[in-house]
């Protein structure tokens, strides 16, 4: 009996200190009950240059009139009008003139009748000045001349954590049209492709930094001037490395080249000539070995230059050819690449053997780019590529 009037005690106590603490709230409101107006759902901070913009989302569409935010220990605040149309609508503050560094924000709602909801803490950062001075161009590592008269830049990997963004590209199409495009980038393996860039004109490039994926605004470092050089073979021939193609075939080892113009001296392996399926798929150039001689044997393409200094040569893999030797020539296009004892009707020519063709094109022209040769019986030559460069 005791235990009990004990217990019973403990639990009027603890009712008499409850009521007590009630009372003690409720003269602060009039011993009304306290009512919070809704706060932001799925709110966030967005960073920016010298601002952040605060972000959120209302699940009601009635009740709540403005949006109050503090900083700066409460010291600075700023006050945005809500007209809330539906029951999720989205809400966004923009708060500028801030410094740089991070910063804590407190985000109330209000009601018509001025309640304040419970506060939101948060934190943003703000970036300027000592944020773009750590910022480094991204550099274009690889500058590749594609089929489809592309041009492909490969640049430099960087760590996703960087924010490298997009490059801004400026560059001069070959119609004399300016572009300014701006290309969103990865931080791995990123390739930009340049339609109909103009060859031997400058282009500019800038990387775009965001400082963070939520970031409202970015930052640009200066712009890297280039004019792009390389192998520009893809623009130019067609089927013109290992492993060459045959447009026809012996069902044994040769054949005649695909996209190649290929004269019937060289086809001197019962009319095929010219490919050989050896490597994989080769041009092979061969007499003797129970095949004729090859007297004035051609293969070429014709091709439109842009202006521009070039090579033209080609990867001699294999050969026992020694006088006269094979020839890369190119001519005028509307001829075709004369016969041995005419070579000098040529534009121009040089031995296969050489480091190849130099030559300076000064106007849009089209032309007869290929191979001339005399093979008597048991010579050979192999070759794996004909290239065009852009010096």
């Amino acid at each position: 009996m005791k235990l009990y009037i004990f217990v019973l005690s403990l639990f009027g106590a603890w009712m008499l200190a409850s009521c007590s603490k009630m009372d003690d709230f409720t003269k602060y409101t009039n011993g009304q009950e306290q009512i919070y107006p809704a706060k932001l759902d799925s709110i966030k901070v967005r960073s920016g240059k010298y601002r952040v913009q605060i972000e959120g989302v209302f699940r009601v569409s009635t009740g709540i009139s403005e949006i109050r935010v503090y900083w700066n220990s409460k010291q600075d605040s700023m006050r945005f009008p809500v007209q809330l149309k539906n029951a999720n609508d989205t809400v966004r503050c923009l708060i500028e003139n801030l410094p740089e560094g991070p910063m804590n924000f407190e985000v109330r709602t209000l009601d018509p009748q001025g309640r304040l909801s419970i506060p939101t803490n948060l934190v943003g950062s703000i970036y300027g000045e000592r944020y773009r001075e750590g910022l480094f161009q991204r550099s274009v590592v690889q500058q590749n001349f594609v089929a489809g008269q592309q041009l492909q830049l490969v640049t430099q990997d960087v760590a996703a954590t960087m924010g490298a963004d997009a490059m801004r590209i400026k560059y001069k199409k070959d119609d004399g049209k300016m572009i300014d495009t701006l290309v969103k980038t990865k931080s791995q393996n990123a390739q930009i492709l340049l339609s109909h860039y103009a060859l031997n004109s400058e282009l500019s490039y800038q990387t775009i930094f965001r400082p963070d994926s939520n970031a409202i605004d970015t930052f640009v470092v200066q712009p890297t001037k280039l004019i792009p050089k390389g192998d520009i073979t893809a623009w130019y021939l067609k089927n013109f490395k290992k492993p060459f193609t045959s447009v026809a075939y012996d069902g044994n080892r040769w054949g005649t080249l695909n996209d190649w113009i290929t004269n019937s001296s060289m086809k001197n392996h019962n009319g095929f000539g010219g490919f050989a399926s050896d490597d994989g798929g080769v041009v092979n150039v061969e007499a003797g070995w129970g095949a004729p001689a090859i007297l004035n044997g051609k293969i070429q393409q014709q091709v439109t230059l842009l202006p521009g200094k070039y090579r033209f040569f080609c990867t001699l893999s294999a050969t026992n050819y020694d006088k006269p030797p094979a020839y890369l020539v190119i001519s005028k296009s509307n001829k075709t690449i004369p016969d041995w004892e005419q070579i000098n009707d040529a534009l121009l020519y040089t031995e296969v053997k050489s480091d190849g063709i130099y030559f300076d094109i000064k106007e849009k022209v089209t032309v007869n780019m290929g191979m001339l040769l005399n093979f008597q019986p048991d010579h050979y030559m192999k070759i794996d590529a004909f290239q065009i460069t852009l010096q």
